[in-house]
């Protein structure tokens, strides 16, 4: 390894250190909440509040700014909050040119007696579409369904969350991508409702047929796309320690700016002794077929959703890596059975000893008996029929099953052709919102 690449990692690791730091984030946390006191506009309130209690991550300090928020969360201010939505860089480019929701699927139909539907919006960008809908068209839908939000992110977007709340009459249901994020959303309005489980725990075992260890021929996989969050770095920094037999396979796509290319130069850079096998957006099934024949998956992000690709690597029968301080929701899969947190400063350490074990874990097991779709279904149907009964609404029809491959869609066919007429409606109705295609499309 030159000086030059030893000098980049050392920067690589004080950035790395800096932009995770639980202190500066607490700072920057503060900072946003003074500049909310400080600025006049409501809509810049708005911005700051909620970005400062999006990064707090103690109870103390998100209730402290909690009490900032709580004036403007008034359905007098509702308009200032749907600009805030409108006008955020994330979604206006999107909403205007993309308008059509994607990754969004209707789980129940409503009944001709005043029964609910349910339609589930995952990603952030698709709650966002479903608000921009006019005042009296949302109000049609929320009559209609129930709302669900699956989270993309940890933290999720609070601005995002306080303009449906106000808009919306019916409470609106929401999946965190992150345990440690469900005290914060609790808290943030009486009509914001968790959800059982997270939002990667909606993978389907039926896909995954494991190799037996002993026939498997990948030592490491690393699923993730070429994004500077994923921190290759920091794998192949690690790699160097590591036997250069190994077989180390990475999958990936273009984010960010970074290719396969980018991610090659790196690892040369770096000095990897082993042969690495990069592969850049390949379909899910031949995601799946490596998945199945590797035996250790490694993800060393710091911070990002609920991370499914992790969990389809268990069902694949993989151990599942991670590091101890991530900020992922399926960090909180892993246990004796399914993997290892590894320690920061002894990541290849840890992966020996993996290695070394991972023939006796039960990964694919525990995900099968735990989080599989129909079982994160199950008691997320249980959550909203309790709901539903509570306020006197009607509760005949049970949700239909979907599963994550790799975005969300109906599981069974029978299903989909029961809903087939809900879809139609919607299409109707909001032409501009719900595409002619979304039944069989939900990922474009």
């Amino acid at each position: 390894m030159t000086l030059k690449t030893r000098l980049r990692l050392i920067l690589l690791r004080v950035e790395d250190d800096f932009r995770y730091s639980r202190r500066v984030r607490a700072m920057l946390a503060w900072l946003s909440w003074w500049r909310g006191r400080m600025v006049r506009r409501e809509d810049s309130k708005i911005r700051h509040f909620t970005k400062a209690f999006g990064l707090a991550e103690t109870p103390g300090t998100w209730r402290r700014i909690m009490r900032s928020l709580v004036p403007l969360l008034n359905s007098t201010r509702e308009p200032v909050w749907r600009q805030v939505v409108a006008t955020n860089s994330r979604y206006a480019t999107l909403l205007r040119e993309k308008p059509h929701l994607t990754r969004s699927v209707v789980l129940k139909a409503p009944g001709l007696d005043g029964e609910k539907g349910l339609l589930l919006n995952y990603f952030e960008y698709n709650l966002a579409r479903v608000l921009s809908l006019s005042d009296a068209d949302l109000a049609w839908l929320d009559r209609r369904y129930h709302l669900v939000f699956v989270a993309s992110w940890s933290p999720t977007d609070y601005a995002l969350l306080g303009s449906a709340l106000l808009r919306l009459e019916s409470p609106l249901f929401i999946q965190c991508a992150n345990e440690a994020e469900r005290g914060k959303l609790a808290a943030f309005h009486p009509r914001l409702v968790c959800l059982p489980g997270l939002a990667c725990d909606w993978v389907d075992p039926a896909f995954y047929q494991p190799k037996p260890y002993g026939d498997r021929s990948i030592d490491l996989l690393m699923v993730a796309n070429w994004g500077a969050f994923k921190r290759h770095w920091e794998f192949f920094a690690a790699l160097r320690d590591l036997p250069g037999d190994l077989r180390v396979v990475l999958i990936g796509q273009k984010e960010g700016g970074r290719s396969k290319e980018f991610i090659t130069r790196l690892a040369r850079e770096i000095g990897v002794p082993q042969k690495l096998e990069l592969f850049e957006s390949l379909t899910i099934e031949q995601v799946t077929d490596l998945q199945c024949d590797a035996r250790v998956s490694v993800i060393l992000s710091r911070r990002e959703g609920g991370c499914v690709a992790a969990v389809e690597s268990l069902f694949a029968g993989c151990a599942l890596a991670m590091r101890s301080d991530a900020i992922i929701g399926s960090s909180a899969h892993i246990n004796p059975q399914t993997g290892r947190h590894l320690r920061p400063g002894h990541i290849a350490g840890d992966l020996s000893a993996l290695l070394a074990e991972c023939e006796v874990l039960k990964p694919r097991e525990w995900v099968r008996d735990e989080i599989q779709n129909e079982i994160t279904l199950a008691r997320i149907n249980m959550r909203v029929q309790e709901h539903a009964l509570a306020v006197g609404q009607p509760w005949k029809n049970n949700l239909a099953v979907p599963h994550w491959r790799p975005h969300p869609t109906i599981a069974n066919e029978a299903d989909r052709e029961r809903l087939r007429l809900a879809y139609a409606e919607l299409h109707e109705k909001f032409p501009t919102l719900v595409g002619v295609d979304l039944i069989e499309q939900s990922h474009r």
